[in-house]
């Protein structure tokens, strides 16, 4: 499975790198943006979904307090920032907004003109986070067939939602096509590198213990805070903002519920009396 998602990768980055050396990425945005503008707050909300904090609280949740996946989620979030930002400080690509004239695109939300454009940091993290949670159920094994069947189209669902986060960058005119292709593509290679690190050095066993419990609970807190005041400059969606705020405290509760409750079952077993 590791080695697929790394020929996928290859293909993808190949894919990328072939659109920005021929200049077919400029001519397919500027194709994007000529038809008339549908769907805009469809695409503000899924470019939503792409921002670190999202992720985030979606791929926590998406962990059901599996050690393994949580320590995959980590190690991927640590590796995308990297692979995220250091591309753009070294080879500073203009955003289109900066070199097409504004009739040429149909800008949704707030023009992105700072950073550099390559690669789309929302398609790396996206298919970064959703990369290390289908190999941290790699060795998974549903009960019965329709359980399978459900987990199948439950993953084509993901992956085809991880895509469209992917393409909205595109679609709202934050990034070229070849952008998103490559960010693609070294997002699912941090995944592959994720998986390897942790069978190297694990961390899952802290994030098994009540420490690694606790920090995750601090996390989401943390989390809705943030995420709750962040100006992402797409107000028109602003409830989905706040909707993923909600969620990420819902799920702190939950979790430190559970916590209590563990806590509770075992201290009468530790403050029993010896027998007699």
């Amino acid at each position: 499975m590791p080695a697929g998602l790394l020929a996928i990768a290859a293909g993808l980055v190949t894919v990328g790198a072939a659109l920005q050396v021929l200049g077919w990425s400029r001519e397919w945005l500027v194709q994007a943006h000529a038809a008339p503008a549908r769907l805009q707050d469809t695409w503000a909300a899924l470019t939503v979904l792409g921002f670190g904090w999202p992720l985030l609280i979606l791929g926590v949740i998406m962990s059901r307090q599996r050690a393994h996946a949580l320590a995959l989620l980590a190690k991927s979030t640590l590796l995308a920032m990297g692979c995220s930002q250091l591309p753009k400080l070294l080879w500073p690509l203009p955003r289109p907004s900066l070199v097409l004239d504004p009739g040429q695109l149909a800008i949704v939300g707030e023009p992105v003109i700072h950073t550099g454009s390559m690669p789309s940091g929302h398609a790396l993290a996206a298919f970064a986070v959703l990369g290390a949670a289908w190999l941290s159920r790699r060795n998974h094994h549903p009960s019965s067939l329709w359980k399978a069947y459900g987990q199948r189209f439950g993953w084509i669902l993901a992956w085809s939602l991880v895509a469209l986060v992917a393409w909205s960058r595109v679609a709202v005119g934050a990034h070229w096509p070849a952008d998103v292709f490559v960010g693609a593509g070294v997002g699912l290679c941090v995944a592959v590198v994720a998986w390897r690190w942790e069978r190297m050095l694990p961390w899952q066993g802290w994030f098994a213990r009540r420490v690694g419990q606790r920090a995750t609970v601090v996390f989401l807190v943390a989390a809705c805070v943030s995420w709750f005041f962040t100006k992402t400059g797409y107000p028109t969606v602003q409830w989905l903002q706040w909707a993923l705020a909600s969620l990420a405290m819902l799920e702190a509760v939950r979790r430190q519920r559970q916590s209590i409750t563990a806590d509770s079952r075992q201290t009468p077993a530790r403050s029993g009396a010896a027998p007699i």
